[in-house]
């Protein structure tokens, strides 16, 4: 899925303008669709501006306007394919790609052991090509291309991305923390798997293979048995495949083996299952695994589905480092920046600390707060938490340290989203109602809102050292039915 860059900050959507002489063609919201797809993994994407909510750029993508860049010579990057196995190398080094999707927070993914960034479109890309290189980091260097299958028909929007791959080859080429490029995010998702898409997605790898001898160039997709295919027929000069899959990460060896496929892959967005993909309350609203289960997911999911599969796949991005708003602003935030009502620029959440055991073999000196559980009157998520209007309710975390620092408990309440954005696309964040509740214990006294609807109510569990653990529950506020109203208010029998 899909799912921007705030690190994080790539792209949501991208709208596309076609100049052709007298005649212009409005642009077109190209969203990464339906992330949402269970059998076809849902994907996300960030925006590329420097924050993960911010409205997506226009096309095509001036380059000239960035300022030069400090480039000394390319580092040769190269895949070896010998008797069935893929080995990626770096300046003749085996490279195993530790990658984050997001711009933000670099130093910190370094200091993790991470090792590459991914981007989902050009913009901006000089800045993060010398911030990568400063923190010893690699960038997987994207285009965005659209999801409208029109597009692949279409001599301008074909010259217009033909232009600016250009451009990008004039500027990045030679850059040394450049690792690969990539063609396009998900354009499978709203149509684009057509013969005429894949075929130009060909003549751009090979249009930048002849420029640059030095990286390799890959398009990445939705997990699809039916896009492999085409890209076996339609685009065999890519050197490998990317894929977006979330709670479908343990079955894509065994999809990319049942295709005509036969190249490397890379994971190029992963994590906790998506919303999509959740369980749902019996009025439809997904429910949101702590970030002590998120954890649990990102250690299990990358030995088993990422290292497991070394033979084929040369490592993987996890999404997404930085935060965004996508049915919640922290189910896929691996950071939280800006805590409720806290002057605090940033936290990281424990799916950081996995991630640095994942790639370094250790764990951080000093790890997130451990959130296990949420209650409202007792019942988890999944009980169903209903509420009259103005109602006494009482919430409960259960939380720890695992170094035993003082805990802090943020409460916010928030009206369920209306606005929803599409295949990770831009999401407004609702906005919180009354005052944020900052306090030392892990219980909450508090009235349910006056007027019907669906709200989620979120803990942050902040520790001393700049960490947060989180948690939230979504809950109705309705009218009881009139028959239960008549029968709280009969008189009780004197019998």
């Amino acid at each position: 899925m899909i799912r921007s860059e705030t690190e994080l900050e790539e792209f949501s959507m991208a709208i596309v303008k076609h100049l052709s002489g007298i005649h212009h063609r409005i642009g077109r919201i190209v969203g990464m669709a339906t992330f949402i797809t269970v059998g076809i993994v849902t994907p996300c994407f960030a925006s590329e501006t420097g924050g993960l909510n911010d409205p997506p750029p226009a096309m095509p993508i001036h380059i000239d306007a960035e300022t030069p860049l400090t480039t000394t010579a390319p580092i040769p990057v190269t895949i070896d394919l010998q008797g069935g196995s893929c080995q990626l190398y770096r300046g003749g080094e085996p490279y195993f790609i530790k990658g984050v999707g997001g711009r933000r927070h670099l130093d910190m993914a370094a200091e993790a052991g991470a090792n590459s960034v991914r981007t989902w479109s050009s913009r901006n890309a000089g800045d993060l090509l010398d911030r990568a290189m400063g923190c010893g980091m690699t960038v997987m260097l994207g285009t965005w291309l659209s999801h409208d299958r029109a597009d692949y028909l279409d001599p301008d929007y074909k010259s217009l991305i033909r232009a600016e791959i250009q451009q990008s080859l004039d500027r990045y080429k030679d850059h040394p923390a450049l690792l690969m490029w990539a063609l396009g995010n998900e354009i499978n998702l709203r149509g684009a798997n057509t013969p005429e898409a894949w075929q130009f997605v060909n003549e751009m790898a090979r249009l930048i293979k002849s420029k640059d001898p030095h990286h390799p160039v890959v398009s990445v997709i939705t997990y699809s048995a039916s896009t492999l295919n085409n890209i076996a027929q339609f685009a065999p000069d890519l050197d490998a495949v990317g894929i977006n899959a979330y709670g479908a990460l343990s079955s894509v060896r065994e999809m990319i083996e049942a295709t005509t496929y036969e190249g490397p892959y890379i994971i190029t967005e992963w994590g906790v299952d998506g919303h999509w993909e959740a369980d749902r309350t019996d009025w439809g609203r997904p429910i949101e695994p702590t970030s002590a289960q998120k954890a649990d997911f990102h250690l299990q999911r990358y030995g088993q589905n990422i290292l497991a599969n070394r033979d084929r796949c040369l490592g993987s991005y996890v999404f997404v480092w930085g935060q965004k708003q996508e049915r919640t602003p922290t189910w896929y935030s691996m950071f939280i920046e800006n805590v409720p009502g806290i002057d605090l620029p940033k936290a990281s959440c424990p799916t950081v600390d996995a991630m640095h055991f994942n790639w370094s073999g250790n764990w951080p000196a000093n790890q997130a707060p451990k959130v296990d559980g949420m209650t409202i009157n007792g019942f988890v998520a999944a009980g169903g938490v209903r509420l009259t209007p103005g109602e006494p309710f009482v919430a409960q975390v259960a939380a720890a340290d695992p170094e035993n620092d003082g805990l802090r408990y943020v409460w916010e309440l928030m009206e369920e989203p209306t606005v929803l954005g599409v295949g990770g696309s831009f999401e407004p964040r609702p906005g919180a109602l009354g005052n944020i509740v900052d306090g030392r214990l892990p219980e909450l006294n508090l009235m349910a809102p006056e007027r019907n609807g669906e709200y989620r109510l979120y803990v942050y569990v902040l520790d001393e050292k700049g960490h947060v653990g989180t948690a939230n529950i979504p809950f109705q506020v309705d009218q009881p039915p009139a028959q239960d109203v008549a029968v709280r208010q009969t008189p009780e029998s004197d019998s």
